[in-house]
């Protein structure tokens, strides 16, 4: 198998380079085997060359300075009395691994440099919560080296931020506590609403903007007691977030209801055109969603998930992790306030994903949510620095 012409030259071309030169094979016929440029088989062969015998002897050979640089297929190498110089495959690889450690263990990293990231970044990711995305969104020019070489040397401890800092390095995943006491959705309500109904509908409406609905719980594991409904913007990232005292659709509908008074109904109607959401029980009641009482005129579209396929709305499902940094698994919701949903909400939405091109979901939805209408949603746009992503936000 050939060697591509990126990649560096493994053991087994070496050995290649070591017959071919012991067949008297110049470098051009042993580039064509392994399909790289002669000169770095040239250049191979001149660094990792040795020389044989004693080095007292001051009789250079021709090959010392012309190719191929080794005597390894010269016919006269047994009882010639000059210099020789000789190309061992084992040799070569093992002193080419230890050029690799050695690169490797050496800092590109001054004093200075580190003392910059301790001042300016570090505070941002131990207390702030910022990953290691958004600080080379807002500070890259204090970061004169690539993501990975970041993450190494956290390893090592050469910075004040440790991988406990990093939002998702190290991580408790709490096992999931099931309801089995909760009310069964009667499935008559998602006739005409199932996850292929909302794709032919996108067939024929491929602009619509589609609204992704979730809830997130607290300590009581959706038995009772506050919760979050979570409506995301697919489009942009963008999320609003609800505080509910209960997982039941009444709540869900007040929400809405809410929701279309403060917008209006032709601007709810342009932005919630399209609802995809799960089989849960507080999303038992669509048509309450759908339509306008007042005139039976119908809003929008409620579609809902195949069972067990939550990555048909994976945006909302990935979007929640941020909730997560700010609000741990097993962290009671009782004391949060519908204000502090407004705040999460707005740090969520200021904060730059490499996924909008390092823009916030904030920047991105503006132009199509327009600033009248995210001022009446109470989202606010933070600057980077000020973003909190940890459970410092909702300290009082």
């Amino acid at each position: 198998m050939s060697t591509p012409k990126y990649k560096h030259l493994s053991f087994e071309d070496r050995c290649v380079i070591e017959e071919f030169l012991n067949r008297n094979l110049n470098f051009t016929q042993i580039s064509n085997r392994l399909h790289k440029d002669r000169t770095s088989i040239s250049k191979e062969v001149l660094k990792h060359r040795f020389l044989r015998g004693s080095a007292s002897i001051d009789r250079p050979c021709c090959f010392e300075s012309k190719s191929p640089y080794v005597c390894n297929g010269c016919d006269k190498l047994n009882h010639c009395k000059k210099q020789k110089y000789s190309y061992n495959a084992h040799i070569a690889f093992n002193e080419y691994k230890q050029t690799l450690i050695s690169q490797r263990e050496h800092l590109n990293i001054t004093k200075d440099q580190i003392a910059s990231i301790n001042d300016v970044i570090a505070p941002l990711m131990i207390y702030k919560n910022h990953s290691v995305n958004q600080v080379y969104i807002s500070h890259s020019d204090l970061l004169p080296f690539s993501k990975p070489t970041f993450y190494k040397y956290i390893d090592l401890g050469i910075l004040n931020v440790r991988n406990i800092d990093l939002q998702r390095k190290v991580r408790w995943k709490l096992k999931k506590e099931y309801d089995y006491h909760k009310e069964k959705v009667d499935t008559s309500i998602k006739v005409d609403r199932f996850y292929s109904d909302f794709k032919d509908y996108m067939e024929h409406n491929s602009n619509a903007s589609i609204v992704e609905m979730d809830t997130v719980i607290g300590t009581q594991g959706g038995k009772g007691g506050n919760c979050m409904l979570t409506l995301l913007f697919r489009q942009f990232n963008f999320m609003l977030i609800y505080l509910l005292p209960y997982k039941k659709s009444v709540y869900v509908t007040d929400v809405f209801n809410s929701i279309k008074n403060i917008l209006g109904i032709d601007e709810f109607k342009r932005l919630f055109e399209v609802i995809l959401t799960d089989n849960g029980t507080e999303f038992s009641d669509p048509e309450s969603i759908e339509f306008d009482f007042n005139t039976g005129e119908k809003l929008c579209s409620v579609f809902y998930c195949d069972p067990a396929c939550s990555w048909q709305k994976g945006s909302i499902e990935k979007n929640h992790e941020f909730i997560r940094y700010i609000l741990p698994k097993g962290t009671s919701f009782a004391s949060i306030t519908q204000e502090d949903c407004y705040l999460i909400a707005s740090h969520i939405n200021s904060t730059p994903r490499l996924a909008l091109n390092n823009h916030s979901p904030y920047e991105c939805a503006l132009l199509f949510l327009g600033k009248n209408n995210i001022d009446k949603l109470n989202i606010k746009k933070i600057d980077y620095d000020d973003i909190n992503l940890s459970y410092r936000l909702l300290r009082k």
